[in-house]
């Protein structure tokens, strides 16, 4: 019996490094231009993402959003999930989200979308000040309490760095919604300026 279950055990973990491995070599590439305590900033080179707008709450809006955008990957043969999903709130009294996968490939290769909810836009470079947030983000009080511990940190490396907000957090969700959220990692970030302004 102890023997079936070190082998189940073994079989879980196996699967988690490999789902783990296989999404983040997904995620988008940036350069890391210092560590602030738990804020990390980064730097991301143009995006294109397929992006579309959801209301409800975070879960609803992660559900809702994930649902039709792997759709889009589905129909038009993207060989992979609608991942790492970008997850930003644009309209606090609406519960109004945008929800953008990032697409593997360039703006003019990508194939239009049949659900016209759904845009294919480019995301110009940007400097973010971003830190992990392990577990799920998914819950709107979980996420209200990380926005509370996080923007103070970042207005204040901004008054140091001489730089502004130019949005709430946005979360990056790595991993499906099926996968655990013992393992899940997210990523918090905030786009910022470059300089003073």
């Amino acid at each position: 019996m102890l023997l079936y279950l070190l082998f189940f055990a073994a079989l879980i973990i196996g699967f988690v490094i490999s789902t783990r491995r296989h999404f983040g070599s997904i995620l988008p590439p940036y350069r890391a231009d210092g560590q602030h305590g738990v804020l990390q900033v980064r730097r991301y080179p143009r995006l294109v993402v397929a992006e579309v707008r959801v209301s409800g709450n975070a879960q609803q809006a992660l559900s809702t959003g994930s649902k039709l955008l792997n759709k889009y990957f589905r129909e038009e043969q993207i060989a992979r999930f609608a991942l790492p999903l970008l997850a930003e709130k644009v309209d606090a009294a609406d519960a109004i989200w945008t929800m953008a996968a990032l697409l593997p490939m360039e703006l003019s290769a990508a194939p239009a979308p049949r659900n016209k909810a759904i845009q294919l836009k480019e995301l110009a470079p940007q400097r973010v000040f971003a830190r992990h947030f392990h577990g799920s983000v998914a819950d709107d009080d979980r996420l209200a309490r990380q926005k509370a511990e996080m923007l103070p940190l970042v207005n204040d490396l901004c008054r140091r760095l001489e730089c502004t907000k130019l949005s709430t957090v946005v979360v990056m969700h790595r991993y499906p919604w099926w996968f655990p959220s013992l393992f899940r990692v997210s990523d918090l970030m905030v786009r910022v300026t470059d300089d003073a302004a």
